[in-house]
């Protein structure tokens, strides 16, 4: 990993820490995406997927920018090459490391393939920077950024290998909301709010642990309430400890 300039990793922290308070079914929405393309620059697609990782392989979730994702008849046309792929989530699935498609292939080799016409070359493609998340057996949950002109650079590849551990528990609070987990529902400063509460700590002696004012503290029980369908703090502590 490079050494990162104190405005990037600053960035890729806000990134993450906004990103904690998404409690919808999608991992990573759209606004996610964006911002992480404004981060690490990608002017081709940017994008989440989950897919069953053996032949004939099926998205099994998906979310890209742009919305409309890649056109079918490239899609059909890309089908019988997509072995050709070095990154292909059939190989990769277990991967920990962040990996760019110029790491594998160069540009003369690249333009060699089927897959570089077909797929590639029409979506204005020349590099594509991925990572791997741990996925259910028979899957593999990736993330991509792809852009065309030049390649990704150290730097990029840093910011997503500084980012993947908290994309993981990203992807895992979206899984345990899927399972109905009231936990998931909540964000990570809820919940310390709500371990505060359950061990007897009033709105002030809260905020004065946490360094916020008690009004603060105050919003964050009411989303806490609203969140869990709760009247009362005691009824929502209940409801988490249940889900334990």
């Amino acid at each position: 990993m490079v050494r990162l300039a104190d405005k990037d990793v600053r960035s890729a922290l806000e990134l993450v820490w906004d990103a904690a308070e998404y409690t919808g079914v999608d991992p990573f929405p759209r606004e996610f995406l964006a911002r992480l393309a404004s981060l690490i620059r990608a002017d081709a697609i940017v994008g989440y997927h989950e897919v069953e990782a053996r032949a004939p392989w099926r998205v099994v979730e998906a979310v890209e920018i742009p919305a409309e994702g890649v056109p079918i008849e490239i899609q059909q046309a890309a089908t019988p090459f997509c072995p050709q792929d070095p990154l292909q989530n059939g190989l990769r699935r277990g991967e920990r490391r962040v990996l760019k498609l110029s790491d594998c292939a160069g540009r003369r080799g690249m333009r060699k393939l089927d897959l570089y016409h077909c797929v590639w070359k029409p979506l204005g493609i020349d590099d594509s920077l991925r990572v791997w998340f741990p996925a259910p057996p028979g899957r593999a949950r990736t993330m991509y950024l792809e852009r065309g002109k030049r390649d990704f650079s150290e730097r990029d590849r840093s910011l997503l290998e500084l980012l993947r551990p908290s994309l993981i528990r990203i992807v895992r609070r979206a899984d345990r909301r899927r399972r109905g987990d009231v936990r998931a529902l909540l964000t990570p400063r809820e919940l310390e709010i709500l371990r505060w509460i359950g061990r007897g700590k009033t709105t002030r002696e809260i905020a004065a642990l946490l360094v916020v004012s008690p009004h603060t503290v105050r919003k964050h029980v009411e989303h806490i309430l609203e969140k869990l369908n709760a009247r009362t703090r005691s009824e929502a502590l209940a409801r988490v400890v249940e889900a334990c």
